[in-house]
């Protein structure tokens, strides 16, 4: 039987450093007295050890550590954790997301006690972190290496672990908030509550449970107004041209379809806030000027969200049974609800909808002139003249516009029922019983995991009926230019579609595991041990049908192309897929000396869509000469295999655009509609070839070419004590990856027909069918970089104890290339808008993936008695940007710098309170000029600005 527990002395520093950092132990031993700890087992490997003992890189963050930095949500760890370039406040409908490396959350695997989740199943590619139990959660494992040779696809870039406690006794509440100084908006609320009953040492058995929920609120440009003024911009050399009119709650109308915007009744009064504002048009700045755009149009200060809001819920329950002889079971029960609040503007009718449109008939009496809505004022023809502006920019004679009751046509969405969002909500089940124990000389684990994840995405508020709108205008009840009275506020309010589930997707994830340990032999440095484990894996996708309340055309695959709701469409083909996956490892642990150790592993993963088997080995080498060094050293290899969306994907993905077919209809100018010139054989029927509505394919029901991709990962490095209560980590990693998973683009068809001919299928006459731009095995990424670590603890006596800690990453390199063969593009420290820098698929949309040259976290802590305190840093290096705007400059994107500050008082029996300043210097997101942002770099920085924390903690016993 192999033993459990090990004992040492402080005098192995280094090591006794890195066990006291992951038991969260804080106060030092007697000298001369042995410290006895536990074996658990350390993300990364299935054999138990002490944390100093393993090879790998493994970073580990308490729950204590994380209230101390200002966390409110596991968001927060996510944001700046240095190794991971996620997003920040806007973390998409998916709800925060690792993305450690910047290869994209589907390259990093996110677990809970050892074990995957379900994933998120719109996707099936990655775990949102708001699924875990925050009051459960003891701490956060981070394996900065690739990790397929243990846990199988997705670990290239790395693997985070949430652990929860292995057992709780007594009963504890937690209430948060988190206040921003300037808005109630934003406002994050919590709270959460745990208790248990048992002693797994006295009786045997215990058995715990927690709930937490949390709530926060959407911010809206207008609650930063600062960040997003136009005027203030230009004064920087930004040079924010004025924004042409759009659609808007007071609509600008003209009489023809295509003509839709030429005039508007509120210009000359200016508009009305806060719905809209007056623009002369970004032709007002040209030369020469043009007004031909000057109206109303809607203001982003009340229709953009800065950050969208949430709510969280997570129930968490365990039970564990020591049986006797070494023999102990448990169970798990994880529920989580999180629904996102995607704030998504002003909705407006679209290609989707009955017409892009509305119209109105004379006989409302909102039609201008008719005495509610005034004329406007023109210039010229009196019939089909240019909107006058004043006498000094449009020095002509003004008449009224002859209306002459043409039927008039406008785009217009509803001011009243305020900035439309949907609800994208994801439930999220897991089922685990587990066991271990000891028998005829072996360790045994075993488990048995179920996981359930449901996604459905509704209507929120602000979305309508488009044929019940245009029912309201053509009955005289709703008013496009201007606040609805009574009856049309009423009607309005009965057209609105809430909470109305449009979409619907399920994953599951159903697994036994068992893994076998035992010590073989002694060697010089200890036992060389053993450890087999065997996975199989069933993962499904069940998608919905589209509901057809509202539909009223579907294509031949069954894709929804008309439907009546204006802003959203119903998707889903009715389809439940499945994979089987059998996965083997081998590991093996060899201290060889009190020096030297080894550690190997391989494993082996079949996939039954694939018919594919990947065998991916791992090798570490631990050298630690003195008690005050240690190297280490690993090389691996790793994959991520297609999700089974990818590969079983029910339906097509198809959107439309207009365009010239570029075989047919070339142009010099590809990618702008009815530029091209038939070629001879098609000048007499150039309406089919040119400036033609075409579908392309996003996503292909047949994607069985797909391979997995393959990487190649080392790193080498180790950890030091220059001197006593000093620790120091540095390891440089590298990894390659090959086969990189990425959807071709419609431009690059446009540019280059010839080399994706194969991608244009064509009907029986020669025109186009439509365009495959989908997934497949296209390009190459190489990247290196540095991560250093250090922390310090200096005791003063009677001045109490002094903690400093560093954690940070340098990118040496983050290069990529967007297929086999082609230009490799390096994108570290750089900004830019050019879309060759989006990279293959790294699963940021079409933004770029923005690499800082070096990023980190520090924090400077004291304590004493009932006292501490600490204030922490987070950093971002600067960045050059590529593609400034038109008559801009402005390269140098500064660092960006926030400090957080926190001070806790548990000197009242049973109560720790907390109480903290975030972004303490009320730090802005830092100015760029680059043509994505609008003037500043949002994506890496916390735009609450200057917020107040407040936590209690109370224990009942």
């Amino acid at each position: 039987m192999n033993k459990n527990r090990t004992s040492f002395r402080p005098q192995l520093s280094l090591c006794a450093a890195a066990v006291l950092a992951l038991t969260g132990a804080a106060h030092a031993q007697e000298a001369a007295a042995p410290v006895t700890m536990e074996r658990i087992q350390i993300t990364g490997s299935s054999i138990k050890r002490l944390a100093g003992e393993t090879a790998l890189p493994v970073s580990v963050n308490k729950t204590e550590e994380l209230d101390a930095r200002g966390h409110t949500e596991l968001k927060d760890l996510i944001l700046e954790l240095p190794q991971s370039l996620s997003l920040g406040q806007n973390s998409g409908a998916a709800g925060p997301v690792l993305n450690l490396r910047g290869l994209g959350p589907m390259r990093t695997l996110t677990l809970m006690n050892g074990r995957r989740l379900a994933n998120e199943p719109l996707q099936d590619q990655y775990v949102s972190a708001n699924v875990i139990p925050r009051m459960a959660l003891d701490r956060v494992e981070t394996l900065r290496d690739g990790a397929s040779s243990i846990y199988g696809s997705d670990a290239i870039g790395g693997v985070q672990n949430y652990v929860t406690k292995p057992s709780f006794k007594g009963a504890k509440i937690k209430v948060e908030l988190n206040a921003p100084d300037r808005s109630s908006r934003g406002q994050t609320n919590a709270v959460g509550f745990i208790a248990g009953i048992g002693d797994l040492g006295s009786d045997g058995w215990n058995v715990y449970g927690s709930m937490d929920y949390q709530t926060k609120s959407g911010l809206m440009q207008g609650d930063r107004p600062e960040l997003y003024d136009g005027s203030a911009l230009n004064q920087l050399g930004l040079l924010v041209a004025p924004s042409n009119k759009n659609q808007s709650p007071l609509a600008n109308f003209g009489f023809s379809a295509s003509a839709n915007s030429n005039y508007n009744p509120n210009f000359a009064t200016g508009c009305v806030s806060p719905w809209t504002l007056p623009t002369l048009g970004a032709g007002s700045v040209a030369t020469p000027v043009s007004y031909s755009n000057a109206g109303c149009y809607r203001d982003p200060n009340f229709f953009t969200a800065v950050s969208d809001g949430s709510r969280i819920s997570n129930l968490y329950g365990k039970g564990t049974m020591n049986l006797g002889k070494g023999h102990r079971v448990s169970l798990e029960l994880a529920h989580a609800e999180f629904t996102i609040e995607k704030y998504r503007g002003l909705q407006l009718p679209s290609g989707n909808e009955p017409a892009t449109t509305y119209t109105m008939p004379s006989t409302s009496k909102f039609y201008p002139g008719k005495g509610i809505t005034p004329l406007p004022t023109v210039y010229g023809n009196a019939t089909s003249g240019n909107m006058y502006i004043d006498p000094v920019r449009t020095p002509f004679t003004p008449v009224p516009l002859a209306m002459n009751n043409r039927q008039i046509f406008f785009q217009w969405g509803p001011g009243e029922l305020g900035n439309a969002y949907r609800n994208d909500e994801q439930l999220n089940d897991r089922l685990v019983l587990s066991a271990e124990g000891s028998a005829f000389n072996w360790d045994y684990r075993v488990g048995l995991n179920y996981g359930h994840s449901t996604r459905n995405t509704a209507t929120g508020g602000g979305y309508i009926l488009y044929s019940k709108a245009q029912e309201g205008f053509t009955k005289g009840i709703l008013n496009p230019f201007g606040a609805q009275d009574a009856a049309g506020l009423e009607y309005l309010k009965s057209i609105e579609l809430r909470d109305y589930v449009y979409r619907k997707n399920e994953a599951y994830n159903k697994s036994v595991d068992a893994t076998l340990t035992r010590e073989l032999m002694e060697l010089g440095g200890g036992p060389l041990t053993l450890a087999i484990t065997g996975e199989l894996r069933r993962d499904e996708a069940k998608v919905s049908a589209a509901p057809m309340d509202y539909v009223s055309v579907v294509s031949s695959a069954g894709v929804v192309t008309k439907d009546d709701i204006v802003g959203e469409n119903p998707t889903g083909v009715a389809a439940k897929l499945s994979r089987n996956i059998k996965s083997a490892v081998i590991e093996l642990d060899a201290p060889l000396t009190k020096v030297w150790s080894i550690n190997g592993a391989v494993r082996s993963d079949s996939y039954s869509d694939l018919k594919t088997t990947t065998v991916n080995p791992k090798l570490s080498v631990r050298f630690q000469p003195t008690t005050q060094v240690m190297l280490r050293a690993s090389a691996n290899t790793g994959f991520r295999a297609p999700s089974i969306m990818d590969i079983q994907n029910p339906t097509p993905e198809v959107r439309t655009v207009a365009m010239d077919d570029p075989v047919l209809c070339p142009s010099t100018t590809p990618t702008t509609t009815n530029t091209g010139v038939p070629v001879a054989s098609w000048a007499d029927r150039r309406s089919q070839v040119c400036d033609v509505q075409t579908d392309y394919w996003t996503k292909s029901p047949d994607n069985s070419h797909l391979k997995p991709e393959k990487s190649k990962g080392w790193s080498f490095g180790g950890a030091f004590e220059p001197l006593p209560g000093l620790l120091v980590t540095a390891d440089y990693w590298g990894i390659k990856i090959t086969d990189v998973l990425g959807a071709l683009t419609l431009a690059e068809v446009q540019q280059q027909p010839a080399k994706y001919s194969a991608n244009i299928l064509r009907k029986a006459d020669g025109t186009i069918d439509h365009i495959l731009a989908s997934q497949a095995n296209r390009g190459d990424m190489d990247m290196r970089g540095l991560d250093l670590a250090a922390t310090y603890q200096l005791k003063a006596g009677n001045w109490g104890t002094f903690n400093f800690k560093l954690d940070g990453t340098y990118y040496d390199k983050y290069a990529f290339s967007v297929e086999k063969g082609g230009e490799m593009l390096d994108n570290v420290g750089i900004l830019t808008g050019d879309a060759k820098f989006t990279g293959p698929n790294a699963g940021l949309a079409t933004m770029q993936q923005i690499v800082y040259r070096w990023k980190h976290t520090a924090s400077v802590g004291w304590r004493l008695g009932n006292v501490s305190t600490q204030l922490s840093q987070r950093y971002s290096s600067g960045l050059n940007d590529l593609t400034p705007r038109a008559g801009s400059n402005y390269t140098d994107v500064k660092a960006y710098k926030q400090y957080n500050l926190s001070l806790v008082y548990n000197g009242i029996k049973n109560l720790k309170l907390n109480f903290g300043i975030n972004n303490l210097t009320n730090a802005y997101p830092v100015l760029t000029a680059n043509t994505t942002y609008n003037g500043y770099l949002t994506s890496n920085a916390d735009i609450l600005g200057r917020a107040y924390r407040f936590s209690a903690e109370y224990t009942f016993f």
